[in-house]
């Protein structure tokens, strides 16, 4: 009889523990969504003579790619010496757009997969716990099992401006780290963002209303340098995986034009280029049964040289071993992005870096 009435305290115990959890859970998400109520989103940024860029079809991945080319002997951005280490937390926006809504005729942007392998590597190599991870890609969901069955938001204007706004006020360390990843298509236009560019740069975001006028919404290069402004750290990396892509690198500097220690900047393209996608699903990155898309910028910078190693050309650990994903650092993957850009796409997606972090950044 006691030996029943233990096991039914027990199981007691442990409903009432998951219950609690579930209950926390379930404040702390309404307390995120109030919040983001509650908070004033700056209003779209009048532009004219806006044209969208589409990422653009390239051959598929194996087609005409041969051995893997080394990181640049001299000259690339790695300088081999690590930098210094992140002390306090780790925290992340990461986007990834496939489908655009709509009739906008911008579908098929083929970049799911980039976000998805963006937060494996974070969550996997890098030490980023899930919780300060806002991943956000297409309708908004959840992920397959293999990455854990996340939920994920859908990648409007002002969902991204909050998340950032969120981790701005929780990142009040200098010893704190940002990553800001993109996928998508990109933008150019006359904007009034509160620079003197006679040409601006936008990435392209979801709408946050279907409406008959527009599904898509921009956010500029000016603005998004604006949102990042008042960081207690500086220590921030962003990826920009979209056409124009080096248009972006206003992030650089904060809204006094002064250029900001400590960020570094990867970008798919240079100002003026174009991005590309492979015309054929990669792989089901979370084994939800769906082959996930990828492009070309994001599968060498993330998948083949954080994820696989490739990229590792310096023993920054001091471990003894290359090819260790572990201590790829965020120029030893641009530079092998940029040795691998298939031969038939180097005289049209050129990657290019702002780095001004001390030597190099370990995540």
């Amino acid at each position: 009889m006691k030996r029943k009435f233990s096991i039914l305290v027990v199981s007691a115990v442990i409903i009432g523990l998951t219950l609690s959890l579930a209950g926390m859970a379930l404040v702390s998400q309404t307390a995120l969504a109030e919040k983001d109520s509650q908070r004033q989103v700056p209003k779209p940024i009048p532009a004219t003579n806006i044209e969208v860029v589409k990422k653009v079809f390239s051959e598929d991945v194996e087609k005409g790619k041969g051995k893997p080319s080394p990181p640049p002997k001299t000259g690339g951005a790695a300088t081999g010496i690590l930098g210094p280490l992140a002390t306090g937390t780790k925290y992340a926006i990461v986007i990834g757009i496939c489908d655009y809504p709509g009739t906008t005729n911008l579908d098929l942007c083929q970049s799911d997969g980039d976000s998805l392998h963006m937060y494996k590597a974070l969550t996997e190599l890098y030490e980023y716990k899930p919780e300060n991870i806002r991943l956000f890609k297409d309708g908004g969901g959840t992920t397959g099992p293999t990455l854990g069955s996340v939920a994920y938001g859908i990648p409007t204007r002002d969902n991204i401006y909050n998340a950032i706004m969120d981790i701005r006020g929780n990142a009040t360390s200098a010893g704190d780290e940002v990553v800001f990843f993109f996928s998508g298509h990109g933008a150019k236009g006359t904007a009034k963002d509160g620079d003197p560019e006679e040409t601006d740069e936008a990435i392209v975001v979801w709408k946050d209303k279907n409406d008959v006028e527009g599904n898509i919404d921009y956010i500029w290069d000016g603005e998004l340098r604006t949102w990042f402004d008042g960081f207690a750290t500086t220590r921030i990396a962003f990826v920009f995986d979209s056409c124009l892509a080096g248009g972006m690198n206003d992030v650089a500097t904060d809204v006094n034009y002064v250029v900001v220690d400590g960020r570094v900047i990867s970008m798919a393209t240079g100002e003026t280029q174009s991005a590309y996608v492979y015309s054929t699903a990669g792989e089901d990155v979370d084994g939800n049964g769906i082959k996930d898309g990828e492009g070309v910028f994001s599968r060498l910078f993330v998948n083949e040289g954080m994820l696989q190693g490739k990229a590792d050309k310096y023993d920054h650990d001091k471990d003894g071993s290359l090819s260790e994903p572990t201590d790829v650092v965020v120029e030893e993957a641009f530079d092998y992005a940029k040795a691998n850009i298939p031969p038939y796409l180097k005289q049209r997606q050129k990657p290019v870096i702002s780095d001004n972090f001390v030597n190099d950044l370990l995540l």
